[in-house]
């Protein structure tokens, strides 16, 4: 059974590895589709993702900071 997430930090420690790899996962498809339109569209939800990570970064900052 895993561990459930209770602070903060845990919290954003996970969504930062979430966000990551789903970022990262988008990316790696993007880079191997010959579909402009798919192409373009993974390319969006990589970026949509990188907004992500920035924004959950910011707020372990602030967590960490107290």
């Amino acid at each position: 059974m895993e561990r459930r997430l209770t602070t903060p930090d845990e919290i954003l420690q996970a969504a930062l590895k979430m966000e990551t790899q789903a970022r990262d996962f988008y990316a790696e498809l993007e880079k191997n589709c010959s579909v402009d339109f798919v192409k373009d569209l993974l390319l969006t939800l990589q970026n949509e993702e990188s907004k992500h990570v920035h924004l959950i970064q910011k707020m372990l900052g602030r967590v960490e900071a107290g």
